[in-house]
């Protein structure tokens, strides 16, 4: 695995990835599709500062940050949806939650309580957290390409803590683009955050399509959260 070592990953993590016993789902990416992905990679700038390091073999990738604002941490690249938002907050804890899980083979089976990021009760201390979220909001007033915009605000809105929800998240339940729309409100309804429930209705009417739908499904989960 030399190919993973003249990247920018710190000796503990490349050290998790030398150790790590590939399993259905969870594998280790082999040479020649790392280098594949690598060069898909650098034509297109949303993937800037990425590497592939585990794929199910369908597709599907976890990446890790190598620089930039988001080192150190690690996303999951989907063929069917176009999501970097951190998941894990380093190699390590992305093995550690392999490991923990054996009985899940790929994404979609695992719950969201497992990740790092979004944030919940039990994540993954980040120190540096604030800080890259400001760096992330600086980007973002100064980017106006579509593809870059909706990562950027993924990623925020992925590290915001509840506390944070109205300074940070809210004002993306407004934004023109309906994707960063419907994130955002998709993060409300994870966070179940009741003092949202009277935006969340009037955005059931007002919200692009996807919005509307996303809406509804918000409300759900915080009216379920009540009970």
């Amino acid at each position: 695995m030399n190919y993973f070592s003249k990247f920018n990953i710190n000796k503990e993590d490349l050290k998790k990835l030398e150790e790590y016993q590939s399993r259905d789902g969870f594998a280790l990416v082999e040479e020649s599709d790392f280098n594949g992905m690598i060069e898909y990679f650098e034509q297109y700038e949303v993937y800037d500062q990425l590497i592939p390091i585990l794929t199910d073999n369908n597709s599907n990738y976890w990446c890790f940050y190598t620089n930039g604002i988001l080192k150190g941490l690690v996303c999951y690249v989907s063929h069917a949806e176009l999501n970097l938002e951190p998941k894990f907050a380093s190699i390590s804890a992305l093995i550690m939650m392999i490991n923990n899980n054996p009985d899940a083979y790929d994404f979609d089976e695992l719950d969201t309580k497992v990740f790092d990021f979004p944030l919940n009760a039990t994540t993954t201390k980040l120190n540096n957290r604030a800080s890259i979220i400001n760096e992330l909001k600086v980007k973002l007033a100064n980017t106006e390409q579509e593809d870059i915009r909706q990562q950027l605000a993924y990623s925020i809105m992925a590290l915001t803590s509840y506390d944070e929800i109205e300074t940070t998240i809210y004002p993306f339940l407004d934004d023109e683009d309906m994707y960063i729309q419907e994130r955002a409100i998709q993060m409300i309804g994870y966070h179940k955050y009741k003092a949202a429930r009277e935006k969340l209705i009037k955005l059931t009417k007002t919200a692009m399509p996807n919005g509307k739908s996303a809406a509804r499904k918000a409300l759900k989960a915080i009216n379920k959260g009540s009970n």
